[in-house]
């Protein structure tokens, strides 16, 4: 307490004149020190608020620094965004435009690839003189063996041979066909006849595919024109045999039931028939199988037999007599 009233004497200005000269000199050094301790916390007072300012700027600046970056940082993702939906339409564009490149590249390979469609007649055609397994031969057999037995005229087996003369197609499809044809149910053996290829070339008669301009050395009654029988020759003119005639195919006739046709006629000279031992009731009826098939008629329209003494007829639509020039 002494020491806090000596320096608040020393500080008086009106105790000066009542000091002695050591109060005086020891005045004068309080005076000083807090003079000095005055400027030293005005030093530090102002550097404080130098200080403090300084920070407050910085935080300011940093505040605005902070803002921009964050408003940049949102144009750019905004940019960012818009490009990306930008790039995923362009992708899913392309991919679009690749799977329809795809698709249409696909459709062309498979149009490209596709076999034509098959129609009924080719059809027919294949399955006629398609391959045969011993198995199927013996089926075809047995219901041609049953449908002869049923038949009511006694069953008669025939075995004939495939030969060819000239150049001609395929033999085993002739061969084929021949099979199916003199075999088929609905031929003649619903007349009691049936039919076998010979294994030891012991043959009843043969069944000869012929060039077309070979047919006149077998018979001067052999035309280059239509199959013909001469003795135990079956002879079926090789291009009637591929095409048909052009009065049965114009007329609606097709080449699967013309060789059906073509075969059961020839052959039925072969079992003692004659051409036109009967002839069609009328236009539009069924005609026999030994009605000879003129040049100049409406072509025949079916291949079925029916029954005519003791042997099949073909059953087909009779067509219209223009001339009297015919062939088979």
């Amino acid at each position: 307490m002494k020491r806090i009233r000596t320096i608040l004497r020393a500080l008086d200005p009106k105790a000066a004149a009542t000091m002695s000269r050591r109060e005086r000199t020891e005045a004068f050094r309080i005076r000083r020190s807090v003079v000095a301790w005055i400027l030293a916390l005005c030093v530090i007072v102002s550097c404080t608020s130098c200080s403090v300012h300084a920070v407050l700027v910085n935080a300011v600046l940093n505040g605005h620094a902070k803002t921009a970056q964050i408003g940049n940082s949102g144009t750019h993702s905004e940019k960012t965004d818009q490009s990306a939906k930008s790039e995923k339409k362009s992708q899913q564009s392309e991919k679009k435009t690749q799977e329809s490149s795809e698709t249409k590249d696909a459709k062309a390979s498979a149009e490209e690839t596709a076999e034509p469609q098959e129609d009924a007649v080719t059809k027919a055609l294949r399955e006629q003189s398609a391959a045969l397994m011993d198995d199927q031969k013996s089926e075809i057999l047995a219901k041609a063996q049953q449908t002869a037995q049923n038949s009511g005229y006694g069953m008669v087996q025939y075995h004939y041979c495939v030969v060819t003369n000239g150049e001609v197609g395929s033999v085993e499809d002739f061969s084929n066909a021949v099979f199916r044809i003199l075999n088929s149910e609905h031929g003649w053996a619903r007349a009691g006849a049936i039919f076998e290829p010979s294994t030891d070339g012991n043959c009843d008669f043969d069944i000869v595919l012929a060039q077309a301009s070979t047919l006149p050395t077998f018979s001067s009654v052999c035309s280059e024109q239509y199959s013909c029988r001469v003795g135990n020759n079956v002879i079926i003119n090789d291009d009637r045999w591929n095409s048909g005639t052009d009065v049965w195919m114009s007329g609606g006739g097709d080449l699967a039931r013309y060789r059906t046709m073509v075969i059961n006629h020839e052959v039925g000279h072969r079992l003692g028939h004659i051409d036109n031992e009967m002839t069609c009731a009328g236009a539009g009826q069924a005609a026999p199988l030994m009605q000879e098939q003129p040049y100049f008629w409406m072509a025949v329209r079916s291949t079925n037999i029916r029954l005519i003494r003791n042997y099949g007829l073909a059953e087909r639509d009779c067509g219209i007599e223009l001339q009297n020039k015919t062939a088979e």
